[in-house]
């Protein structure tokens, strides 16, 4: 029941947060909902969000290599290293972010991560401790 509880809650704060970033430019043709995707079209583009409030496997993003796709999930300590171990192959998907987030945080309720980029401009020793410090601009999410 929790489960359900966070995803809708994501799902929410995305649809919002779709929505405010397109009210000058008005670009988005619709938002739907299927298989636990939002998919917004856009005038140019489809972008696929898959909400994940919690991170287990990432075998799903096989499918959307040339696609333009973020995942949005909880910002939790479980899905921050469940990312930290899924980075070499988060890292090959070009068009790949992933959104952290508590809408019910006090500071900022995001922090944003492009695998891609992120692993091409920094050390990978200090993978760890730069996930961290974002990850800290967030209040933990809590059930």
């Amino acid at each position: 029941m929790e489960a359900i509880k966070e995803y809708l809650e994501l799902k929410e704060w995305l649809v919002l947060f779709i929505q405010h970033k397109d009210i000058f430019q008005k670009k988005i043709v619709k938002i739907e909902e299927k298989e636990g995707f939002v998919i917004a079209e856009y005038k140019d583009h489809t972008h696929y969000f898959a909400i994940l409030p919690k991170i287990t496997e990432i075998s799903f993003l096989d499918n959307y290599k040339d696609k333009q796709i973020s995942v949005i999930t909880c910002n939790t300590k479980d899905n921050l290293n469940a990312i930290i171990g899924f980075w070499q192959k988060l890292a090959e998907l070009q068009m790949l972010s992933i959104y952290f987030v508590n809408p019910h945080s006090n500071t900022d309720k995001k922090w944003i991560i492009y695998p891609f980029t992120h692993s091409r401009i920094s050390e990978h020793g200090a993978l760890k401790l730069g996930l961290q410090t974002l990850f800290e601009s967030v209040e933990e999410y809590k059930q």
